[in-house]
């Protein structure tokens, strides 16, 4: 579902809404990046299942550098733009230094369809030089096809390595997008602050092994 089209400083990214969670907004682009490299919960028996689904309900929202195009541009404009059916997204404050790029947005009675409607802030910050580094922070309510949605979730592209952080009982994780998930199955790789695990889904249960150990779910 596409939620949000980048102005301004010619930054186009699409946005998610999904079912999972995460970060809470950050305040810089090294504070997304510290947010993944120092996740606070404990991977376990008990959550390894829902940190899979919160991932894969940010993955299949359209967040992340697939959704992502930079146009070049020389000024930062703050503007706004009209969603697809009604309300807006605009652009609140844009911030150039040196190779660093930070804007932030914010969704307002954003309808993307009829029954999908959403409000909030977010932000992105990139690095120009370099292997044009991103992370973004997004935070969004509202409700979708009659259900409520509160979602905050984070994602950076380093050097070409993109990782997600989702927040799952009030704890957040670290996931490799080089992993595969879809619908109870497949591999991914998760780093909670107990260390990094490989686990392997198949219909909902499986086993993560990792450096503190293994464990079955």
């Amino acid at each position: 579902m596409r939620l949000g089209t980048w102005i301004g400083i010619g930054l186009f990214t699409v946005a998610g809404l999904g079912c999972g969670g995460g970060s809470s907004k950050p305040a810089s682009y090294s504070a997304v990046q510290d947010s993944i490299a120092h996740p606070t919960g404990t991977l376990a028996a008990t959550n390894a299942d829902m940190v899979a689904k919160a991932y894969q309900a940010s993955r299949s929202a359209g967040t992340g550098p697939a959704g992502q195009r930079l146009d070049q541009k020389t000024s930062a404009v703050i503007a706004s733009s009209a969603c697809t059916v009604s309300g807006t997204i605009s652009v609140d404050s844009v911030q150039m230094s040196g190779n660093a790029i930070s804007e932030q947005f914010s969704y307002h009675s954003c309808c993307e369809t009829a029954d999908c409607c959403f409000n909030g802030p977010g932000s992105v910050y990139y690095e120009t030089s370099g292997t044009g580094s991103l992370c973004e922070s997004l935070q969004i309510t509202g409700t979708c096809s009659g259900t409520p949605i509160a979602e905050n979730f984070s994602y950076c592209s380093v050097g070409g390595t993109v990782s997600y952080l989702v927040e799952v009982g009030g704890e957040s994780f670290a996931i490799s997008a080089t992993g595969t998930y879809s619908n109870g199955n497949g591999t991914l790789t998760i780093t909670g602050k107990n260390g990094q695990f490989t686990c392997t889904y198949t219909n909902d249960t499986g086993t993560c092994t990792g450096s503190s150990g293994s464990f079955s779910f």
